[in-house]
């Protein structure tokens, strides 16, 4: 698999970090686990809905499928 670098802001690294106190991984572990489930739910998202999320305007929840 081929591997890009990319810049990462100090305040997501302190994020990851934070949420690696309760589990044995790495910040880039967690950052890529993340850009994957973003990557999964902005597929089944307008614009305007990731727009609205980022901003914190509105709230995600899950529904099993059938």
């Amino acid at each position: 698999m081929k591997t890009k670098k990319v810049e990462l802001s100090d305040e997501l690294i302190a994020e990851a970090k934070v949420y690696l106190e309760t589990l044995p991984k790495t910040p880039e572990e967690v950052i890529e686990k993340w850009a994957r489930l973003g990557q999964q739910v902005a597929g089944d998202m307008t614009e305007r809905e990731a727009m609205n999320f980022l901003l914190g305007n509105v709230d995600i929840s899950m529904q099993a499928k059938k």
